[in-house]
């Protein structure tokens, strides 16, 4: 049975080991050894940081550089490849308004035009969507009688036409403030592509995703090449989801060496290219552009009068 007089010793014990180390300290202390000890880790830490603070500014400037290279050489590197071809972008409004920005500025730069920018809400109230589309298209014998487990495929397939092959469109309005956010441009003209722009996250439910695989076979159903892109820090990728539909993809879109690829797609490349562990390639293949094989005047009597000067 355990007593006063044992909690009592095992204090003593204690307090007796604390002044032993106290001793112990004070005595090495004395001699120097563990000042000594304590400079040499300081002036160790200290010189490590003073390496990680150089290092880091190396790193800055060299990606400021290689930022500025990409910026001054995009232009020469997609120049033409989309001359004329019109554009419409679908985008997710988890995706930002900046890059958006960004992948019309790159469209525009090959020479193409984005026609219509179509903003989508994944996050929507499923069943009131459901329940708005059946009374506003109650007039519609394919939408009056749409319920929760028919609207993604009903839905996927008439944008995919509304947004593509131009002469009018018959949902964008009705879906105006739940699966829409908004619209922008003409959706009069018949497009040469379509971008998807996504960045989804666990709060997208399954019904956006589902819409999402409908879209892009409706667009393929149609003959309109799409490409599926996301940012570098989507919380979940959808890179799986197009390529089980066999959509090229790119999954960086909010960088220059994105944007390449993606012009790239459009132009007609195929493949999976990105940063992530889906990429098969971190760009397509960069290919001159092709010469025009029609002849102005000048050429055609230069190349007369060489071909007259070897006759022999």
């Amino acid at each position: 049975m355990l007593t006063w007089r044992y909690h009592l010793l095992s204090l003593v014990g204690v307090f007796l080991a604390l002044g032993l180390g106290v001793l112990v300290g004070i005595s090495v202390s004395d001699t120097g050894v563990l000042e000594t000890s304590q400079d040499v880790l300081v002036q160790d830490i200290q010189s490590d940081l003073d390496g990680l603070r150089t290092e880091n500014s190396q790193l800055g400037r060299d990606r400021a550089t290689n930022i500025r290279f990409q910026d001054d050489t995009f232009p020469f590197i997609v120049g033409g490849r989309l001359q004329g071809k019109r554009i419409a972008i679908v985008a997710s409004a988890t995706a930002g308004d900046e890059v958006v920005r960004k992948l019309t500025s790159a469209i525009h730069a090959a020479g193409g035009q984005v026609t219509s920018t179509t903003v989508l809400n994944p996050r929507f109230d499923l069943p009131a969507l459901t329940a708005k589309i059946r009374t506003d298209m109650k007039n519609d014998p394919a939408f009056a009688s749409v319920d929760d487990a028919s609207m993604a495929t009903l839905v996927g397939r008439q944008l995919a036409r509304d947004i593509s092959k131009g002469g009018g469109v018959k949902l964008l309005g009705p879906l105006q403030g739940s699966m829409v956010d908004s619209t922008n441009g003409s959706y009069d003209t018949p497009v040469d592509a379509v971008v998807l722009v996504t960045k989804a996250d666990n709060e997208q439910i399954p019904a956006y995703t589902d819409f999402e695989k409908i879209f892009l076979l409706s667009l393929k159903d149609l003959g309109i090449p799409a490409v599926g892109t996301e940012t570098q820090d989507a919380p979940v990728s959808e890179i799986p989801l197009f390529q089980s539909v066999d959509v090229s993809s790119v999954d960086n879109l909010d960088s220059r060496v994105g944007q390449v690829s993606v012009v790239y797609v459009l132009s007609g490349e195929k493949g999976t290219f990105g940063i992530k562990p889906t990429a098969d390639l971190l760009i397509p293949i960069l290919r001159a552009p092709k010469q025009s094989t029609t002849q102005t005047p000048a050429q055609s009597t230069a190349t007369t009068s060489t071909t007259t000067g070897a006759a022999p």
